[in-house]
């Protein structure tokens, strides 16, 4: 049994040995880092300010790099989306990606008119870059992103488009000196009034009236009729509002059980930090409350069911009164038929009538003769 062991063991042995004497395939990465992905500059219109943020290749294999700047344009549910400055926004310097001058290495390349950098493995380069402000540029807060892009280079014969395999951006908010107004407003806010079973959808904007970007939380409280608590979610987590922008959030609660009568449907919105704690100790936050009827869904279909039955059964007693009513009056009389007879001969018609009105002559004559005439005749008979 030993010798026998030892044989089954000897083999595993052997492959573990081989396992760890073979190096593992090595699989070529890129991957593109960056030191700061935010910044803050604080300016005067007409002023210049600047900064830089550092490139690194964290991957295996030099990648190519595209440095660019982009603009925002953000819609009314929130969404962003990123867009490059046109001739039209060069002539008119109106976006903040026309304010913008990057400063390449020496060794940088241009890919038709975008510059480029490329780095080895683990190499790590300062991208410099600053901003011009306008004079008429009004106060307040203005985004732009400086994007850094891989890529590869089409191979012979493959055409002359680039592959794109990944970006990174650096968000600058500038913001420019002059009169700052921080205003956030919930509008629309919507609630059905009435809901049968168990879900309760919501949506709601937050609107940034302002000239600030400000971070928000919102947190939605389904209360019942008491003002207790049955549910509450967040909607909203540390999301930022852009200024003069707005942000949608919509949800559904879920009630589980009691979900019967009038309930509340509360939102509370407030500017809140990086870590999500409540600015200002929440003393400016917005509350906005809808009232809901919930019906639960058995309810509901029990109150169908007899609802129902009730005008079956209404239906049936009118079907059975107006029956009855046919039944009782009868066939309506019809004319009497002439006999064949008597149109066969109308003479003897006349006399069997005539015979027949004399007997009845007689019969009424007879009915009308008076007692007294009756009890004199039986007197003299006897």
């Amino acid at each position: 049994m030993v010798r026998r062991a030892a044989w089954l063991v000897a083999p595993l042995l052997l492959a573990v040995v081989c396992a760890l004497g073979i190096p593992a395939t090595a699989f070529a990465t890129k991957t593109l880092g960056l030191s700061s992905g935010t910044f803050l500059f604080d300016v005067s219109a007409g002023k210049t300010v600047g900064g830089q943020v550092f490139v690194t290749n964290d991957g295996t294999e030099p990648i190519k790099v595209l440095v660019y700047a982009s603009d925002q344009k953000v819609d009314e549910k929130g969404g962003v989306v990123y867009t490059v400055p046109s001739r039209g926004d060069l002539s008119e310097m109106d976006q903040p990606s026309t304010w913008t001058q990057v400063k390449m290495p020496a060794d940088s390349q241009a890919l038709g008119n975008i510059p480029y950098i490329e780095l080895k493995p683990k190499q790590r380069v300062p991208v410099k870059f600053s901003f011009t402000i306008p004079q008429n540029v009004p106060p307040g807060d203005h985004n732009v992103l400086i994007f850094f892009e891989m890529f590869e280079s089409p191979k012979p014969g493959e055409g002359a488009v680039s592959a794109v395999s990944g970006r990174l951006g650096s968000r600058v908010t500038l913001r420019v000196a002059g009169e700052f107004v921080k205003r956030l407003e919930v509008r629309p806010f919507v609630v059905p009034s009435f809901v049968i079973g168990s879900e309760v959808p919501y949506r709601f904007t937050v609107g940034n009236v302002g000239n600030i970007d400000q971070r928000v939380g919102a947190r939605m409280l389904l209360l019942d009729r008491n003002d207790a608590t049955v549910i509450e979610q967040t909607p909203i987590d540390g999301r930022i509002v852009f200024a003069a922008n707005s942000l949608e959030a919509s949800g559904t609660a879920l009630v589980q059980k009691g979900g019967f009568g009038p309930h509340k449907v509360r939102i509370d919105v407030t500017a809140v930090d990086e870590e999500g704690k409540a600015l200002n100790a929440g003393k400016d936050t917005i509350t906005e409350t809808r009232t809901v009827w919930l019906l639960p869904l058995w309810l509901a279909i029990a109150a169908g069911t007899l609802v129902v039955l009730i005008i079956a059964r209404l239906i049936w007693t009118r079907a059975t009164r107006a029956g009855g009513r046919e039944r009782n009056d009868g066939p309506p009389p019809q004319a009497p038929r002439p006999d064949r007879a008597h149109s066969r001969d109308p003479e003897g018609a006349a006399r069997r009538e005539a015979r027949e009105r004399r007997r009845l002559e007689a019969q009424a004559a007879a009915e009308r003769v008076p007692p007294a005439d009756t009890a004199d005749t039986a007197e003299s008979d006897s």
